[in-house]
């Protein structure tokens, strides 16, 4: 996979070395000369390339920032490549369209918009990655504008070295064929390799985990977040995330830092702030009781539970809950950590 993915890349990176950069001053290099900029600031300290970079910043409220750059788009044109590189730090997010966002908009000779391709996404925290994408040219489509922008959220995210490149009808089908293998070979590669459990710490928010729950930054053990679980009814509320076994691991150790707000213990005595593992054959025939790792009620300070589970002969997965189980109240959890044993 890893030797078509790096064709897929040199292809690309060919076909734009060899072509003229549609984009003026892409590298912010020239301040934000070329750019439609009320929102817009160069860095000349966070960059990834030449000089500067663009940085767009909101550190609280919701409000939509951005600029863009209207180009030309050269008669006969088949395609265009568009790529940044971009980071982002700290977006928060939250509505499926907060975000750091990339977006290439082709308008008609009467400046009306025909499609709108979004081209990159981030959010949370993202180091330096290069995102491209390459769009077939809408019939009638005179310019395209280059919107970069931090959509409608707190956080910083920064663009460098944006870049849009003619492709012809050849060049356009071998790199379809390419990535559609690249494709495949990818989904070959997860099939067999194991599911790890991640984002034990919430660092990353709630990615990884399934369910109903919020990120706490200003509750939390250690590091910059923890996972806040809260129900004002008594029914179940949690997070979850399933994750593979490894080959020959005898004993599973599960641990991690609970803490309760204002828990009040429904009708029966385990209807608490919980703390479980599942384990199971195939994710849904469990091979032993769930584990109770740990619970918590009423208001308590960050607690420490950890237990050493045997895992069963025919066990596959494993599954971590992080429950309010028919109870109101808040459960905040923290530093969660899984250690397999094969002795």
């Amino acid at each position: 996979m890893k030797s078509i993915l790096l064709f897929s890349v040199f292809l690309i990176s060919s076909i734009m070395f060899s072509q003229k950069n549609l984009v003026l001053n892409g590298g912010f290099d020239q301040n934000t000369d070329n750019w439609w900029a009320d929102n817009l600031t160069q860095n000349g300290f966070i960059k990834k390339i030449g000089s500067g970079s663009c940085m767009i910043v909101q550190y609280v409220g919701k409000e939509w920032k951005g600029g863009d750059q209207k180009i030309n788009i050269p008669k006969g044109t088949y395609a265009i490549t568009f790529s940044a590189y971009i980071k982002a730090d700290a977006i928060q997010g939250g509505e499926s369209y907060g975000a750091g966002i990339l977006n290439a908009e082709f308008l008609n000779g009467a400046n009306k918009q025909i499609i709108s391709e979004n081209i990159a996404q981030v959010k949370e925290t993202v180091d330096w990655k290069l995102y491209t994408k390459t769009v077939l040219v809408p019939e009638g489509s005179k310019t395209v504008k280059i919107l970069i922008a931090l959509q409608s959220t707190p956080g910083t995210v920064f663009f460098d070295d944006i870049k849009a490149i003619t492709v012809t009808e050849e060049e356009y089908l071998k790199i379809m064929q390419t990535e559609v293998m690249a494709k495949k070979a990818e989904a070959i590669t997860k099939e067999g390799m194991p599911k790890i459990f991640e984002n034990a710490n919430f660092e990353s928010g709630l990615k990884n985990w399934n369910g109903s729950g919020l990120v706490s930054t200003t509750d939390k053990k250690e590091g910059n977040s923890a996972a806040s679980i809260t129900s004002t009814v008594n029914e179940w509320t949690a997070i979850d995330q399933t994750a593979d076994i490894l080959n020959g691991a005898k004993t599973i150790e599960v641990s991690g830092w609970l803490k309760a707000k204002d828990i009040k213990q429904g009708k029966d005595p385990w209807n608490n702030g919980l703390f479980i593992i599942e384990l199971t054959r195939d994710g849904k025939i469990k091979t032993i009781d769930d584990q109770l790792i740990g619970t918590v009620t009423a208001t308590t300070d960050w607690t420490y539970f950890k237990k050493s589970i045997q895992i069963p002969s025919d066990t596959q997965k494993y599954r971590i809950i992080l429950a309010l189980s028919a109870c109101t109240g808040t459960l905040l959890a923290d530093d969660l950590q899984i250690v397999m044993v094969n002795e």
